[in-house]
C-alpha cells in the first residue's frame, strides 16, 4: 500500500541532485497523519461491520473462533516456512480476488430465473473467497517477515500500519464469510 500524501518537494529536482533532509516536524506530521487515517479506517470498518451485532452472539463467537483458528494455523505455516517460499502467490491470488469479486457482482446482472447460476456464483463468492483470503494470509505473513528482515538489515523502513492493514482485511473477509456460511448452515438446520 502506498502513502496517502507525499511531500510536494519530493518530485522536484533540487540543485546538485540532493534532496532536502526530513526534519523532525516533517516526520511527526507524517506519523500523526498516518495514524489518524488508520484510526479513521478502523472506525469506518467498525461502522460497516456493526450490523453484525444484531445476529446471534453464539454464531458470531463460533465464526470468530473459526476465523482465529484458520488464520492462526495459516500464519503459523507462513511463519515457519522457508524464507519467501509463498511470495510467488501474489499474482495468482490477485486473479482469484478478481474472480471472487466478479462472482459477487453476478446477482446484479443475472436474471432471477437463473437460480442455479446464482447458487454457483454465491458458492464461488463464499468458498472461493475463503480460499483466496486464506492464501492472502499466507502471502501477507511471508511479506511481513521479509520486510522485517529488510528493516533489520537496514535496507528498509519499519511501517507497522501498512503491514497490519493487510492482515486486518484478511481477517475481516474471512470472518464475514464464516458468519455467512454458519448463518446459512444454521438456517438450513431449522427447516
Amino acid at each position: 500500500m502506498g502513502t496517502f500524501a507525499t511531500h510536494p518537494d519530493k518530485y522536484i529536482p533540487h540543485p546538485r541532485g540532493s534532496h532536502p533532509r526530513k526534519t523532525f516536524a516533517d516526520n511527526l506530521c507524517s506519523y500523526v497523519q498516518k495514524y489518524a487515517l488508520w484510526t479513521g479506517f478502523n472506525v469506518a470498518q467498525a461502522a460497516l461491520l456493526s450490523p453484525l451485532l444484531f445476529m446471534q452472539p453464539a454464531l458470531l463467537a463460533r465464526a470468530g473462533l473459526y476465523t482465529i483458528a484458520m488464520m492462526g494455523s495459516i500464519a503459523f505455516v507462513g511463519a515457519t516456512a522457508k524464507q519467501e517460499k509463498y511470495l510467488y502467490l501474489g499474482g495468482p491470488l490477485l486473479a482469484g480476488v478478481a474472480i471472487v469479486a466478479v462472482s459477487g457482482f453476478a446477482p446484479l446482472v443475472l436474471p432471477v430465473t437463473a437460480a442455479r447460476t446464482l447458487m454457483w456464483s454465491e458458492r464461488i463468492w463464499l468458498y472461493g473467497g475463503l480460499a483466496v483470503f486464506g492464501g492472502f494470509t499466507l502471502y501477507d505473513v511471508q511479506k511481513i517477515l521479509r520486510n522485517a528482515r529488510m528493516v533489520q538489515a537496514g535496507k528498509g523502513r519499519k511501517d507497522v500500519v501498512n503491514e497490519s492493514i493487510s492482515l486486518e482485511l484478511d481477517f475481516i473477509n474471512i470472518f464475514i464469510r464464516m458468519v455467512q456460511i454458519l448463518g446459512m448452515r444454521g438456517g438450513s438446520n431449522k427447516r
